[in-house]
């Protein structure tokens, strides 16, 4: 069956230079907002650093290593960095109006609020560092289990941001739909460990925090899926 795709990339409008591809990403990637051509390579490099950080995060909520907390810590203020500029641009380009200025203009500020989410999980991985707070088996499981799923969420908007594929957008909708629930579930279930004594007291709230917080990077993307999907049966 033939892939019927967007016709025009609004992620290509901002700048009129159009040549931008998604090879350039390791070139941007430490670059200054400044030097991306249009927002489509801004926002790439937005969520590749989101998706960094997801892994370093998971990384040492498992074993705590200060280096990659660090690194957390430079690429949550590059990402900060990265959305006033690319918001800008998009407010600036007389080629964003109408419904397409509606849809995009909210993209670096729901990826910039992703990547406060994962911040908030890097302070729970140093409050778990520093107290020597444990999680038992089960919520580690669970964790790998979320972080994984995220991982694979980020990976593919990624990927649509560049493709815009129909059949990608329903399978990343229901993934997201997947992560929230599964949030929902372990919530539940960590409720249960906690009444048991399964859990201690002391890493409950760390852990609420995460499920939390994935759970909202969930929404943020459902969002942006959504506007994508709006797009696409307009087009």
């Amino acid at each position: 069956m033939k892939d019927h795709r967007i016709a025009v990339n609004p992620f290509r409008m901002i700048s009129p230079k159009l040549d931008a591809e998604a090879s350039r990403l390791a070139d941007l990637y430490e670059s200054p907002p400044e030097e991306m051509t249009c927002l489509e390579e801004g926002l790439l490099v937005m969520v590749s650093k989101l998706l960094q950080m997801t892994e370093l995060l998971y990384k040492s909520l498992v074993i705590a290593d200060p280096e990659k907390l660090k690194t957390c810590e430079s690429l949550g203020a590059e990402i900060h960095e990265e959305e006033k500029e690319l918001t800008t641009a998009i407010v600036c380009s007389p080629a964003t109006t109408g419904e397409v200025l509606k849809t995009v203009l909210l993209f670096p500020g729901k990826l910039e609020r992703a990547g406060d989410l994962l911040e908030s999980m890097l302070n729970v991985a140093k409050i778990k560092a520093r107290d020597g707070i444990p999680f038992s088996d089960k919520a580690q499981e669970e964790m790998k289990r979320l972080f994984d799923l995220l991982q694979d969420v980020l990976m593919k908007f990624r990927e649509l941001i560049s493709t815009l594929n129909p059949s990608l957008l329903d399978a990343l909708l229901n993934e997201q739909k997947d992560l929230a629930q599964l949030t929902i579930d372990f919530a539940l279930a960590h409720e249960d460990r906690l009444i048991s004594g399964l859990c201690s007291p002391k890493a409950s709230s760390l852990y609420l925090d995460i499920l939390d917080s994935i759970r909202n990077i969930s929404r943020h993307f459902r969002d942006m899926t959504e506007a994508l999907k709006r797009i696409s049966a307009a087009a």
